[in-house]
């Protein structure tokens, strides 16, 4: 019987160390994998269970994976957590590059017309006896200006207009060039072609030489040109002057449409001064309400091309 029992209870001792054994393993198991998960920076490494398939169910992250826990969904949801949060950051920072885009847009409004930027020695004023008879256009455009803010109040524009002058002898064209000899001349208000056709009866050499002009006028980097052309003279005795005018102004209109280099602004004075006999008293030259009436009418189209504001 002694050995019987010998026999058992050595038998019954082989296999308690066996489950405690096999329990050990199963206790170090349970423990290796929630270290995996954890360990891994992205949830996507882990070998076995459902911690590393839960941390790669989150939105694809780059937070750390569940660090602590049981090895059951709270690892899992720790790093999903931590993912989303990742994601939210990014979109963060795309609103604010969003706005920087649009503030770098509003910087500056294109076209946009700056005033009280133009110096009086910036501007030329060229042409005959149409402005240089009393240079009263001259002193009306300037007055404008002033008014608006568009020239200091002791400042004055180059007029170079002399009486009698022509473009086809280069007399009005040399004034332009006198003009220029400071390098600063941006804008340049003119008139020309009138005593071409009274005294010469030569519209076309007005025609030549003006395309002369504008281009070394674009030599020199002028910006914009304002060209007003006669009103209809009045008086019989003005009408081979008239037939010439009529002749000429299409020709120089087209001519000074067609610039791009320097932009050049066409002014018509007829209907300004058609119905106002008083604006002339021989016919062709202004008087004090023709040159204010003609300055005014020159001031309205620098306004609207922004040329000298």
């Amino acid at each position: 019987m002694r050995s019987i029992r010998f026999y058992f209870a050595k038998n019954l001792s082989v296999l308690g160390l066996l489950s405690i054994g096999l329990w050990a393993c199963g206790e170090a198991a349970d423990e290796g994998t929630p270290s995996t998960g954890g360990g891994a920076p992205d949830g996507t490494t882990s070998g076995a269970g459902t911690t590393a398939t839960g941390g790669t169910g989150g939105t694809g992250g780059t937070g750390p994976g569940g660090t602590g826990g049981s090895a059951t969904t709270s690892t899992s949801g720790s790093g999903g957590a931590d993912t989303g949060q990742t994601s939210s950051t990014a979109g963060t920072g795309g609103e604010t590059a969003g706005t920087g885009g649009e503030t770098a847009g509003t910087g500056g409004e294109p076209g946009e017309c700056v005033k009280g930027q133009t110096k009086g020695n910036q501007v030329a004023v060229i042409g005959e006896s149409f402005i240089a008879a009393t240079h009263g256009i001259t002193q009306q455009i300037e007055k404008q200006a002033k008014a608006n803010g568009s020239l200091a109040a002791n400042d004055r524009y180059i007029d170079n207009s002399v009486s009698g002058t022509t473009l086809a002898n280069d007399q009005i064209p040399s004034q332009y060039r006198k003009a220029a000899e400071n390098g600063m001349i941006k804008y340049v208000l003119m008139d020309g072609g009138g005593n071409d056709c009274l005294l010469r009866g030569d519209g076309d050499g007005a025609l030549t030489a003006a395309e002369s002009l504008f281009k070394t006028m674009a030599e020199d980097n002028v910006e914009k040109v304002v060209y007003f052309f006669y009103p209809d003279p009045i008086g019989n005795n003005f009408s081979s002057l008239k037939s010439c005018l009529d002749t000429l102004r299409p020709k120089m209109k087209a001519l000074c449409d067609g610039l791009t280099a320097p932009k050049c602004y066409w002014l018509d004075l007829r209907p300004v001064w058609n119905g106002h006999n008083d604006y002339t008293q021989d016919g062709i030259h202004p008087t004090s309400a023709g040159s204010i009436a003609t300055g005014d009418a020159v001031w309205e189209v620098m306004k609207e091309s922004c040329v000298a504001q």
